[in-house]
């Protein structure tokens, strides 16, 4: 079900992108010098799907790390408590010495 709702979802999305490629191919200015608007310091000449799908990209990535970041106190938790799990599993897998090893009486009958 999850694969069908993936796939209605990203084609539909693939298809939008393909046409904002296309729809947008003329070159804009990409400047990011704000104070000289007319002769910028550092400018680009490139197509304006470029621009967008860029920022996208970098939303992206920039949600991905901010949100990795923020989870961290609960994968930080996690892994004590795998450690915890393991070491007591380990102390329940190994015998004591200080216990005493009893052997149930074996039935003998003639």
């Amino acid at each position: 079900m999850i694969r069908i709702l993936r796939w209605l979802v990203l084609i539909p999305l693939g298809a939008m992108t393909v046409y904002l490629a296309l729809a947008n191919r003329h070159h804009v200015r990409f400047s990011l010098d704000p104070f000289n608007p007319e002769a910028p310091a550092l400018a680009l000449d490139i197509s304006l799907f470029y621009v967008v799908l860029l920022s996208v990209f970098l939303g992206i990535l920039i949600g991905g790390a901010s949100t990795w970041r923020g989870q961290g106190k609960w994968r930080k938790e996690a892994r004590k408590g795998r450690r915890d799990m393991k070491r007591l599993s380990d102390d329940v897998a190994e015998p004591s010495e200080n216990l005493p090893v009893t052997v149930a009486p074996q039935d003998r009958r003639p």
